[in-house]
C-alpha cells in the first residue's frame, strides 16, 4: 500500500483541510475517488502485564467444540440475516478448516456474545453457565478486554466486532451499552468512508472488489438499522442523516453471491436453507428503517417545524408499498415464519410511530393542512398497528418463537404498549378492559424475555408500575352521589351484573413476586414519579419522546418492591 493510497482513504470530503491540499497536489484525480480500506494491519506486541490480564479474563480460553459449533450455528441462523456484516465464506470456511485459531479473537467473542441470546439450556450447561445472561457477561468481558488492549485490528473487523458488542445491555448506568457501541461503529465506518458511494472506475486495483464493496455496503446499512432503533429506544438524536450519505441500498445478491462460496460442511451445518428468503426479508427491513429515519426526523427534530400532511402521507404511502413485499409463504418453515413475523413487528411499530404523536399527546399540533377527520384516521391507524402487533405476538407464542426475538423487538413493542396504556385511561369500560387485556399480552412476552434481556426487565417494570398507578387513580375517582333509595338499588344491581374481566379469585396471568415492605417506600416512590423530569406521571410516560434517564433509572428500581439481583450484575 502506497502513501498516496493511504492519504486518499483519510482525506474526507470538501469540508476537511486535507481535501483541498490533496486537490492542489493532484488536480488530475477525480474528486469523488475513494479507495477501499487497507488490508494491512499495523500491530505491535502486548506488554506482559496486558497479556496476563487478558489471560485472567479468559480471552485465550476456548469453549468445547460442540458448544462453539452450536453458537456459530445460532449466529448464522438468528443474527446474520438481521445484521449481515460478516464475510461468511471467509469466516465459515476458515472455522471448519482450522477452528477459531486464525480468527480474530475480538470478532470471535463478539459473535458468541450475539449468539448467546438464542442457545438452548443444554448448551449453557455444557459450557458451564447458569443462564444466558451469565454467558453473555463472560463473552462480553472477553471481547471488551480485547477491545481495550487493541493492537491494530483491521478496520472492517473492528467495525464488525463493535456492532455485535451492541448486543450488550445491562442498564443505563453502564455507559458501554448499545448506544455506546453503535456510536463507535458509525464513527469508524465514516472514518473509512463506508457512508459514501464508491466510484473507483478503472482505478480499482483489486479483483475481489465486488465482494468487498458488497460487504462494506451491508456493514453501513447494518449501522443505519441499529442507529434508528437504538436512537428510538433511548430518545436521542440519530447519528446518521440521509443527506450526508449516498451509499446505495443493498440488494439480495449482496448476500446470496457471497454464500455461494460457502461449501461442504460449512454450508450444510451453518447456513440456513432458506437463505434467499431471509435475505429478501433483510432488504425489506433496511427499507423500513430508512423510512423510520425520515419519520424520526420529522417528529423529533428539535428545531424542526410542523410537518405537513403531505409529508406524513408520503411516509404512509412508503410503508404501504412495503406492506405486501416479501410476504412469508403459508407453507414456509417455522424458522422462516419466525423471522418474517419479527420483520412485520418492526413494520407495525413504524406505522404506530408515524401516527403516535397525534394519539398520545393531543396537544401536538396537527400537520399543516390536517383537520379533525384526519386525526381520527391517524388514531385509527395507530390503534390498528398496535392491535396487529398483538396478533403477531400471539402468532409467535403459538410457534414457540418468543425465545428467538431480537433485542430491537422490545423497542418495537413499546409504541403499541403506549397506545394500549393510553386506552387504559378511557372512560369507556369496554375500551379500558380491552386495552388492559391487550397490554397484558405484551407483559406476558416481556416476562418471558426477562431471562435473556435486561432491557425486557426494565420495560416490564416500567409498564407494570404505570398500570398500578392507573389502577390506584381509577379507584380514587369519586362515585356520583345517590339521590334516593331507588337509585341506590338500581346502582347496586348494575354493579352486581357488571361482568368482571379479571375476577378476584382468578390467579393472575403473570407471576408476581412477594411484596417486600420497605421503610418509607411509598413516600420514596411518589417522590420519584412526581419529581423526575422524565416520568412525572402516566401522561408523561405516554409521551412519544419518553425515555428513562440514567439519573432516574436507579431510583426507579430501588423504589420498586421486587428489585432483584442477577448474577453477576446488580440492576440499579
Amino acid at each position: 500500500m502506497t502513501w498516496e493510497r493511504y492519504l486518499i482513504i483519510l482525506i474526507g470530503d470538501r469540508r476537511g483541510p486535507r481535501h483541498s491540499v490533496y486537490d492542489l497536489c493532484h488536480p488530475e484525480t477525480p474528486e469523488d475517488a475513494r479507495y477501499l480500506p487497507p488490508d494491512t494491519v499495523i500491530s505491535s506486541s502486548h506488554k506482559p502485564h496486558e497479556l496476563e490480564y487478558m489471560r485472567l479474563q479468559g480471552v485465550f480460553s476456548r469453549l468445547p467444540d460442540d458448544v462453539c459449533d452450536e453458537l456459530i450455528r445460532c449466529y448464522f441462523h438468528h443474527v446474520h440475516f438481521f445484521l449481515p456484516i460478516i464475510d461468511a465464506p471467509a469466516f465459515l470456511n476458515e472455522y471448519c478448516s482450522n477452528g477459531s485459531r486464525n480468527i480474530s479473537l475480538l470478532l470471535y467473542w463478539s459473535i458468541l456474545l450475539a449468539a448467546a441470546n438464542f442457545v438452548d439450556a443444554d448448551v449453557l450447561q455444557k459450557a458451564g453457565f447458569s443462564s444466558r445472561k451469565a454467558m453473555k457477561t463472560a463473552m462480553y468481558e472477553r471481547a471488551k478486554c480485547l477491545y481495550d488492549f487493541d493492537r491494530g485490528t483491521e478496520k472492517l473487523v473492528l467495525i464488525q466486532s463493535v456492532i455485535l458488542l451492541g448486543f450488550w445491555y445491562t442498564d443505563p448506568q453502564d455507559h458501554t451499552g448499545a448506544w455506546y457501541w453503535i456510536g463507535i461503529a458509525i464513527s469508524l465506518s465514516q472514518n473509512i468512508g463506508l457512508h459514501r458511494s464508491s466510484r473507483l472506475g478503472s482505478r480499482a486495483p483489486q479483483k475481489s472488489l465486488p465482494a468487498r464493496e458488497s460487504l462494506m455496503r451491508r456493514i453501513w446499512w447494518a449501522c443505519v438499522v441499529r442507529d434508528r432503533w437504538v436512537s428510538l429506544a433511548r430518545g436521542r438524536p440519530m447519528r446518521i442523516h440521509s443527506e450526508d450519505c449516498d451509499t446505495p441500498l443493498p440488494v439480495v445478491e449482496d448476500i446470496m453471491n457471497e454464500l455461494e462460496s460457502v461449501v461442504g460442511r460449512a454450508r450444510s451445518h451453518f447456513v440456513p436453507v432458506e437463505s434467499r428468503a431471509l435475505a429478501e426479508m433483510w432488504i425489506r427491513l433496511v427499507r423500513i428503517c430508512d423510512t423510520l429515519g425520515h419519520i424520526l426526523r420529522v417528529h423529533y427534530c428539535v428545531n424542526g417545524g410542523i410537518p405537513s400532511i403531505t409529508e406524513i402521507d408520503k411516509y404512509a404511502q412508503e410503508l404501504q408499498a412495503l406492506a405486501q413485499e416479501d410476504a412469508v409463504p403459508v407453507d414456509s418453515s417455522e424458522s422462516l415464519s419466525i423471522n418474517g413475523i419479527q420483520i412485520d413487528l418492526l413494520y407495525q411499530a413504524t406505522i404506530a410511530i408515524l401516527y403516535r404523536p397525534y394519539v398520545l399527546n393531543r396537544s401536538t399540533p396537527l400537520p399543516s393542512g390536517a383537520h379533525s377527520l384526519w386525526q381520527k384516521i391517524a388514531t385509527s391507524r395507530a390503534r390498528e398497528a398496535a392491535s396487529n402487533t398483538n396478533g403477531l405476538l400471539q402468532s409467535l407464542i403459538e410457534v414457540d418463537g418468543i425465545r428467538y426475538l431480537k433485542p430491537m423487538m422490545i423497542t418495537a413493542m413499546i409504541p403499541a404498549m403506549q397506545i394500549h396504556l393510553y386506552d387504559c385511561k378511557s372512560s369507556n369500560a369496554l375500551t379500558r378492559g380491552l386495552a388492559e387485556n391487550k397490554l397484558q399480552l405484551h407483559m406476558l412476552v416481556l416476562s418471558n424475555l426477562r431471562e435473556t434481556y435486561w432491557s425486557a426487565d426494565v420495560t416490564y417494570r416500567l409498564f407494570d408500575r404505570a398500570q398500578n398507578i392507573l389502577k390506584e387513580s381509577n379507584s380514587q375517582v369519586e362515585k356520583p352521589p345517590i339521590k334516593n333509595a331507588d337509585n341506590s338499588r338500581d346502582s347496586t344491581h348494575l354493579q352486581q351484573s357488571q361482568p368482571q374481566l379479571f375476577p378476584p379469585t382468578e390467579p393472575p396471568l403473570l407471576p408476581t413476586p412477594e411484596p417486600t415492605v420497605l421503610v418509607g417506600e411509598q413516600q420514596y416512590a411518589n417522590t420519584w414519579f412526581n419529581g423526575s423530569p422524565q416520568f412525572r406521571d402516566v401522561d408523561q410516560l405516554l409521551s412519544p419522546g419518553f425515555y428513562l434517564s440514567e439519573d432516574g433509572f436507579s431510583e426507579f428500581l430501588l423504589s420498586y418492591e421486587d428489585a432483584v439481583v442477577y448474577d453477576p450484575l446488580v440492576l440499579g
